[in-house]
């Protein structure tokens, strides 16, 4: 299962999602251009690395595939291994049904170029998904910017966005040495932080639920002089937090105040992720959010070239 679940309507689309968070940005994209879901398949996030090689991945394709209630389906992934992904595609190629991958990775389309795809393949008129832009933070600044998130996908998704414009992010999900983050996860440039990767929920809470180690990052950053820009996604649903702007939105209120005292315009951006009907109330949780000050974005990809583009120099 994938533990966390948005409020979203009943549609045509299948998902297979070896990523909860990219499931569910996926699913309230879809929700906000009213297109809604059959089925959506958790096969865990490690179904398509190498060592599994895709067969709960493999499995779910054929279940959807003889569902007549699922129209198109869509397969969604952090980076997979190369030899599983060709495995998919061959698969793919045997069903008689529409079937589209959102397998993330460098140079490859965001989740939100996929939804768009597919709610156009599917007839349906495409929006851009809402923003609700920060007027107190349109100009550039110099500086690191500093992605600290609950969903390892939307890091993952971010961290390749922001690369693209800023050159080198380095990450504790980073796939290669020279990019992955020390222990203490400390560097002085650009970085992106997965708080849900394995090391750091032992023994805890998922930061879905338990935003305790990201406020205590957002304040340190709040005091450092070399960030310019906090990126942060928010995850709405049932199983994560009833109220996570409650306890997030102070603590970036408080860094921004802090960087201020030392002559520094801090700019937040964020990631928020669910729809009008999750129980946390979508409206409730920008408002709070910005009153702290920040920029947000249903899109993560948005709100990572947002960010990006804040950063100069």
């Amino acid at each position: 299962g994938l533990g966390f679940a948005n409020v979203v309507r009943p549609g045509p689309i299948g998902l297979v999602a070896a990523s909860g968070t990219g499931a569910q940005q996926l699913m309230c994209l879809f929700d906000a251009v009213g297109l809604g879901i059959s089925h959506c398949l958790g096969v865990g996030g490690r179904d398509l690395s190498e060592e599994v090689g895709g067969r709960s991945t493999l499995a779910a394709l054929d279940l959807l595939a003889s569902d007549a209630s699922t129209e198109r389906v869509v397969v969604v992934s952090k980076p997979p291994a190369p030899a599983v992904a060709d495995a998919v595609r061959a698969r793919i190629a045997d069903l008689d049904l529409p079937i589209d991958l959102a397998l993330l990775g460098p140079g490859r389309p965001t989740l939100t170029d996929v939804a768009e795809r597919v709610v156009r393949a599917a007839g349906r008129r495409w929006t851009a998904p809402r923003q609700w832009p920060a007027r107190s933070i349109r100009q550039r600044r110099p500086g690191a910017l500093r992605g600290l998130f609950s969903g390892g996908t939307l890091c993952a998704e971010a961290g390749f966005v922001v690369s693209e414009r800023l050159g080198t992010v380095r990450s504790n999900i980073a796939s290669d040495a020279a990019s992955a983050l020390p222990d203490d996860l400390r560097s002085d440039g650009h970085l992106v932080i997965d708080f849900g990767d394995d090391v750091l929920t032992r023994g805890r809470p998922h930061p879905m639920i338990d935003n305790t180690l990201r406020i205590d990052r957002i304040l340190d950053e709040g005091s450092d002089p070399a960030c310019a820009v906090l990126l942060v996604d928010v995850v709405l649903g049932h199983g994560a937090h009833p109220n996570p702007a409650a306890e997030l939105a102070p603590a970036l209120e408080t860094a921004r105040e802090n960087a201020a005292r030392s002559g520094r315009d801090l700019a937040v951006v964020v990631s928020l992720t669910g729809t009008a009907a999750d129980p946390q109330g979508l409206d409730r949780q920008v408002a709070a959010l910005q009153a702290a000050g920040a920029s947000i974005h249903l899109s993560n990809a948005d709100a990572a070239r947002t960010a990006a583009d804040l950063v100069s120099g």
